[in-house]
């Protein structure tokens, strides 16, 4: 009995919610644009990352390179 009156009021209650949809609809549209935009934020700072990334790869190749010239300058000298 009971579990058919909370039934009975969310029917009711969802029936009555729906009757008025163009506000929900426009928040749902506003908030997939949200979405949609934040999306391509993400997107586009992912890519700068793998830039970076890349870059300070590159950055830490050279400065070893450059470290193990000059250990070998300084054996040259050292002999």
């Amino acid at each position: 009995m009971l579990i058919k009156k909370i039934l009975t009021i969310s029917v009711i209650a969802f029936a009555t919610g729906c009757a008025s949809s163009d506000g929900l609809e426009q928040q749902v549209n506003s908030l997939s644009q949200k979405v949609n935009k934040l999306t391509t934020e993400v997107s586009k700072l992912k890519a700068q990352q793998d830039k970076n990334t890349m870059a300070i790869a590159e950055l830490k190749a050279t400065n070893q390179k450059t470290n193990q010239r000059i250990d070998n300058v300084a054996k040259s000298y050292k002999k």
